[in-house]
């Protein structure tokens, strides 16, 4: 939407005209990547080129033709957020910090691209560079843009949808912003790419996983041209539901962006607590400052989901819609479900025990620890182990290895107990 918008900023276009425009590019994308990931490359990597020469000679112009009361607004505006922060006590400031970065979230959005194609990167330090890149191109060139912008003289209530590029007419002339939105509307849609990759490679998990074969059909270069088609379809269907309206897209993507942010925190956090450091010894990072920003990101989704509920509605509709038909199918037909199936039956081991007299001792010994197994008719080694991992071997006769029930090893022990 922000593309089109900025596109045409200066064409009369109808809100037909720009709905239709909007899909026309979601299917173009999806035809780029069906001609394969090594024309997509050359692409992108040449319009970001050109994005970079342009936005530099934006902020070169800014920075030349900018208007005499600007850096009094800039430096206005620095210091009351700094008096607001530090002059009226914690709480006030843990407010004003979770609005602020609740408020440009979108700004953000790159670290989810990175946390989606991570997958296609070698190792850590690919992913270093990547944040790296971010934070020396969109952490400097996006708040200096937007603070030459929003001190300008400019009316922001009629050039909300083309700020910059109207502000881009203000500093240069007419050819210049269009150019500027021309180069804006491309760098956006080429985040709809992105989004191609990334969920490109995440269906291909899922049907690796659920055996699936015919969703990742490949056609002659190589491309999951079904995959594409497929979040075409799902892109599209978005559109339609909210009519194309530009305010209810940015907030759904925004909450959605903010719990992706929460769960994967959250997870690097649990990870951190109960595993340590000693799989990951090259790179970690603080426990401390991994909670710190767990907290920060939950604050920020609260107040967002508060304060914009149509996307919030939106985005809750669509998780709930694929959680209710994706957790059922996937218990039924997951690969957890044919290592259950290998496991051993408890009654066999109760018929083993059986056929002995005296007493009779049962260990309970996790994956991996095998070199203590013996083999006696009259004691058991029981091992439980994750479905999601794959089944220990068995390495005694009176070796028992069955699955973890109830999500819980201590439920499944005493109904162990239990039973015997």
């Amino acid at each position: 939407m922000s593309a089109v918008i900025n596109g045409t900023a200066f064409l009369p276009l109808g809100p037909a005209t720009q709905q239709g425009l909007i899909l026309a590019i979601i299917w173009a994308i999806a035809g780029l990547n069906i001609l394969g990931i090594r024309e997509n490359a050359r692409v992108t990597f040449g319009i970001f080129i050109v994005a970079a020469f342009v936005l530099l000679n934006l902020i070169a112009l800014g920075l030349l033709h900018m208007a005499p009361g600007s850096p009094a607004v800039i430096l206005g505006s620095a210091t009351s957020v700094a008096r607001s922060v530090t002059g009226f006590g914690l709480p006030h400031a843990v407010a004003i910090v979770t609005v602020g970065i609740a408020s440009c979230i979108l700004a953000y959005s790159g670290i989810e691209s990175v946390i989606q194609t991570a997958g296609l990167c070698q190792n850590w330090r690919d992913i270093s560079k990547a944040y790296w890149f971010l934070a020396l191109t969109v952490g400097i060139v996006t708040p200096l843009i937007s603070a030459l912008a929003l001190s300008a003289p400019i009316d922001f209530a009629r050039h909300e949808g083309d700020l910059i590029t109207h502000w881009a007419t203000v500093v240069g002339n007419v050819p210049f912003g269009v150019v500027v939105g021309l180069v804006g509307s491309v760098i956006l849609v080429m985040a709809v790419n992105t989004a191609y990759v990334a969920s490109s490679e995440l269906l291909e998990r899922v049907a690796h996983r659920y055996r699936f074969d015919w969703l990742v059909a490949t056609n002659r270069r190589a491309s999951l041209y079904r995959i594409h088609c497929l979040n075409a379809t799902l892109y599209t269907s978005i559109i339609l539901l909210t009519e194309g309206s530009q305010a209810i897209l940015a907030e759904m993507y925004a909450v959605s962006l903010l719990a992706s942010f929460c769960i994967n925190i959250g997870c690097l956090l649990i990870y951190r607590y109960f595993q340590g450091t000693k799989e990951i010894r090259e790179y970690h990072t603080s426990r401390a400052g991994t909670l710190v920003l767990e907290a920060i990101l939950v604050a920020c989704f609260v107040y967002l989901a508060a304060h914009r509920p149509y996307g919030t509605a939106l985005w809750a509709g669509v998780v709930g819609v694929l959680l209710t038909t994706a957790i059922p199918f996937s218990r039924r037909y997951g690969p957890e479900v044919a290592e259950v199936r290998r496991s051993d039956y408890p009654m066999e081991m109760l018929l083993a025990l059986g056929e002995t007299d005296g007493p009779l001792d049962v260990y309970f010994r996790r994956p991996g620890e095998v070199d203590i197994v013996q083999a006696s008719p009259t004691s058991a080694f029981v091992t439980l182990f994750s479905p999601r991992q794959p089944i220990p071997d068995r390495v005694a006769p009176n070796h028992y290895r069955f699955p973890i029930q109830g999500g819980s090893v201590y439920r499944s022990m005493t109904a162990i107990l239990a039973l015997l």
